[in-house]
């Protein structure tokens, strides 16, 4: 079992615990403010359906696809969380986790 996330956030499928992986592995990347920002969305707590306001989403894009470049093995699903967080905010739309 793992997240569905919207705006082609989970095209492949992310578990729980491969989501808590890639926000650790951001911590040594992403600068304290900007890996906040991530842990605020990614590690919410519980595995209960959320929604993230349409500037938040902007912001924890912004810092998936810039750590995306920094890791090997975790990249390519940086990139494609944080893309979908950037279209999320782009259409003013929630980016819903659930």
């Amino acid at each position: 079992m793992g997240w569905s996330i919207s705006h082609g956030g989970t095209c492949h499928g992310y578990s729980y615990s491969g989501v808590d992986e890639l926000v650790h592995r951001c911590s040594g990347i992403l600068t304290r403010r900007d890996l906040d920002r991530v842990k605020k969305v990614m590690r919410p707590g519980s595995g209960d359906a959320f929604k993230v306001k349409p500037k938040q989403a902007r912001e924890v894009g912004e810092a998936l696809v810039l750590a995306a470049g920094y890791l090997p093995r975790r990249g390519d699903m940086a990139r494609q969380i944080g893309q979908s967080a950037l279209r999320a905010a782009s259409a003013n739309e929630p980016w819903m986790w659930s």
